[in-house]
């Protein structure tokens, strides 16, 4: 049974981790501190934990499918969405492992670009799956 507590918590996280890297892109790079560069890092990474919660909650009580790992459920759960960009998000997923197992290799002017031009997708998937709440 889908928890639509569940679904409408973690899209008004993910909304407003949106709101928040979007203030923060709207400074020039050069103008970013440090604290505000690892602002960025962290919404990304709460973005694709709730996606990936909301993946995984629908997936199971949707679909009957149990994913095995964060890019199946959001490659899964796009398909039966209908949701095309999802490599986009898959991208993300995996600047997440990125920013988490690898913090040193990080380009935070790669990110900051990242942030400016590629979250139109996970804008499309929350739009989607915001009817299950």
């Amino acid at each position: 049974m889908i928890d639509k507590v569940l679904i409408n918590g973690k899209v008004k996280n993910i909304k407003n981790s949106l709101a928040d890297l979007s203030r923060l892109t709207s400074k020039k790079f050069e103008d970013l501190g440090i604290d505000e560069l690892y602002s960025i890092r962290y919404q990304i990474i709460t973005i694709v934990e709730a996606l990936v919660s909301l993946c995984s909650h629908i997936a199971l009580e949707v679909y009957n499918y149990e994913p095995s790992s964060y890019k199946d459920c959001v490659s899964y759960v796009g398909e039966r969405e209908k949701i095309k960009c999802m490599g986009e998000v898959k991208a993300l997923i995996g600047l997440r492992n990125l920013i988490i197992h690898r913090y040193w290799t990080i380009n935070d002017e790669q990110v900051y670009n990242s942030v400016k031009e590629n979250f139109k997708c996970v804008e499309e998937f929350v739009s989607r799956v915001e009817r299950y709440g």
